[in-house]
């Protein structure tokens, strides 16, 4: 059994709580509770890494800037692992090399959201992003699960 399909599965759960919990801080108008108009405190909350739990608001900002670093560490350890696989599912691969491709696009957009003063077009773009990374990663994961690695070949399943 091959650890990377877990790996990225993990990735893709940890992707979609960070996307939910993205749509409740926008929901909420917390976006700006760690600071606006400047990203240069991130990853910091208000010139802290301390949890700030006497603030609502910036402890929702606090766990998505949580979630998106470990998103972050997630897809790297994915991308790296399953390119290491022997043999590796090709096609997997190149769709987690895409969805890294997106991550950086997802980050540049978040720091426009956030210089922007949340602009409302900038943050539909940053979620609209944030779908296609999933939806990529998503792909790339049932191909781990589904298909044969290149030379090999797989018997048919009774599901």
């Amino acid at each position: 059994m091959q650890y990377q399909k877990y790996l990225v599965l993990v990735t893709i759960i940890v992707t979609y709580a960070l996307i939910v919990w993205g749509a409740y801080l926008t929901a909420g108008n917390w976006g700006g509770a760690c600071g606006t108009g400047t990203s240069s405190d991130w990853p910091q909350c208000n010139g802290s890494f301390a949890i700030p739990i006497n603030d609502y608001g910036a402890l929702v900002e606090y766990i998505h800037r949580t979630l998106s670093v470990l998103t972050g560490v997630l897809l790297i350890a994915s991308i790296l692992s399953v390119w290491r696989m022997k043999p590796r599912v090709d096609s997997a691969f190149r769709l987690l090399v895409l969805t890294g491709i997106l991550l950086l696009v997802q980050i540049a957009l978040g720091d426009v959201v956030v210089n922007s003063d949340l602009n409302s077009a900038f943050t539909a773009l940053h979620q609209a992003n944030a779908v296609a990374l999933l939806s990529v990663m998503v792909v790339a994961g049932v191909l781990l699960f589904t298909k044969s690695p290149a030379g090999t070949s797989r018997e048919a399943s009774p599901i």
